[in-house]
């Protein structure tokens, strides 16, 4: 492969991992990556977010169920925002990739059983 190819191929593996979900808008704000996925009536969450996300919104969508995996490739997500989201189910283990986890939003959803030991360093709740 020559230079020009090896540039390309760069440039396309950059794209790929800047990408952002078709729905969503993605920022790099003072060295944190938000994505905001809110009021875009999604039904689960997107696949396709940037690894290096720190902020999620999903907030007033019609996510009902939290599955196992969901956030598994946006590990070093620090602030989830789910309110308003129809959020009936939280799967266990849907949260505990999130190590890095502080502010967690789930107000004013329908949530019934929550697998609480899935939280380990949370600092602020909103139920």
């Amino acid at each position: 492969m020559g230079p020009f190819g090896a540039l390309c191929l760069a440039w396309a593996l950059l794209g790929v991992v800047r990408a952002c979900p078709e729905p969503c808008a993605c920022v790099d704000k003072y060295a944190h990556q938000f994505a905001d996925c809110a009021y875009k009536e999604l039904r689960e969450v997107p696949e396709g977010l940037p690894a290096n996300v720190t902020t999620l919104s999903l907030s007033a969508n019609k996510i009902t169920v939290l599955r196992r995996g969901a956030f598994v490739n946006v590990t070093q997500v620090t602030s989830l925002w789910l309110a308003h989201s129809e959020v009936r189910t939280v799967e266990s283990g849907a949260l505990a990739v999130l190590s890095q986890l502080k502010n967690l939003d789930l107000s004013h959803n329908l949530i019934s059983n929550f697998p609480w030991s899935d939280l380990r360093n949370l600092s602020a709740l909103q139920l």
